[in-house]
Order: C-alpha cells, then structure tokens, then sequence
C-alpha cells in the first residue's frame, strides 16, 4: 500500500512539473531523489571545406567565363598595312597607294587602340579650272579603333580617322593671265572611315579623304594586314 501511494505521489508530481515551467534541479520526495535536466539543440554540424582540386576547377571556370574568347590572342604591337584602290568625287576618279603603320597604345579585351602613319599617294585624272594637279601626296597621323570581332570571317572592325598635310604637284591657272609653272602647293589633309580585317589579314578600306584642301572624295582600297 505504501509503494503504491509513493507511486501515485511520484505520478502527480511529474504531472505538475510539465504543466508548470520546468526548472532543472533536484527535487526529493521522501527518499526519492529526482534530477531533470535542461535539454539543449544538437550543435549544428560543421560545414565541409570545398576540396582543393574542385576549388581550382571553380576557379579556372570562372576565369574562362569572364575572358572572352576573341582575347586569347594577343593583339598586335606594330602593323603595316598597304592597300591600292580607287577614289572618286570632285576628283572624278583617281587611282590610290596608301600606307598605314600603326603602334598599339592600349587595349580592353574587345578593342585595340592604335596610332601612327597615313601616307596616301594619289593620281587624279581630270583637269581642274583653277588647278591642274599631276599628283597628290598625303602625309597624316591618324588613330585606330580597332574592335575585335573574332568570328570566322571576320577578325576585327576598325573606325579610324587621319589629319595631316596634303602635297599636290600641278598648275595654278588664272582665267585671265593663263597658267603658272608647275609646283608645289600644300593643303590641310584629313579623312575617316572604316577598316574591315578578314581572318586571313586581307584589308577592305573604306573611308572619305579630302581632295583639295576641302573636297571629299569617295575612297575604296583592298590590301593585306602584316
């Protein structure tokens, strides 16, 4: 009867403990003693380190995502390019020699910058009023925009601009009192177009270039990229 009382008494007095706040500690109910303990979380597990040979995969990936693939080759640090074609405009038609040499100044992984020389060596075909020129020289620097295309085809479109000095060999003619002896006359020089580099170097240059000072002539020339 005792044992069965103590029972009831330990049963009451576990109900108690869950219905109120259970505090830890040691509780003693006559020669019984009772320990709770607080119980805690587990302790969250420690994160695993990445293993060093998928880090430098990630790594690697990364650096490939954020280099384009037109980059990989190294742009060139000097080129020359000659090109021969044909302008025309105020100077009818004229046959065209022309010579770039270019240095790279800098560059993004898209686009080149370039600056150097335009000599352009033309010979017009008509006889102008006042002017009769034999021959037209340009000496001009000039800049390059070279944007990397990278395709198949096409290797890179370049915007480039020139300005200088323009020699033109011929006669002065006066209406009145004929022409003078054949000599030099210099003129400001300038043009502006567009480079169209082809992956095996061929060269398709179009651009306008003043004739005479202030006249803009129509120019298209075909050349090779060293």
């Amino acid at each position: 009867m005792k044992k069965l009382l103590l029972f009831l008494l330990v049963f009451f007095f576990f109900g108690f403990l869950i219905a109120e706040e259970v505090q830890v500690g040691e509780y003693t109910i006559e020669d019984v003693t009772i320990t709770l303990f607080e119980e805690r979380d587990p302790e969250p597990e420690p994160e695993k380190e990445p293993e060093p040979e998928l880090e430098k995969e990630a790594e690697v990936e990364k650096q490939e995502e954020e280099v384009a693939p037109e980059t990989k080759e190294k742009p060139k640090f000097f080129y020359v390019q000659p090109t021969v074609g044909m302008g025309t405009g105020i100077s009818f038609y004229r046959f065209t020699v022309a010579l770039d040499a270019d240095f790279l100044i800098g560059h993004t992984p898209s686009v080149n910058f370039y600056v150097g020389l335009d000599l352009d060596c033309r010979k017009p075909t008509f006889a102008y009023e006042l002017l009769n020129p034999i021959v037209d020289f340009a000496v001009q620097s000039n800049g390059v925009v070279d944007i990397v295309i990278g395709g198949s085809e096409l290797k890179s479109f370049g915007i480039w601009t020139s300005l200088g000095l323009n020699i033109t060999y011929g006669q002065r003619c006066h209406k009145d009192e004929g022409c003078e002896p054949t000599a030099f006359t210099y003129m400001p020089g300038w043009g502006t177009g567009f480079d169209f580099v082809f992956d095996n170097n061929i060269v398709l240059k179009i651009g306008i270039d003043g004739f005479l000072g202030i006249y803009p002539d129509i120019t298209l020339l075909v050349g090779y990229r060293f």
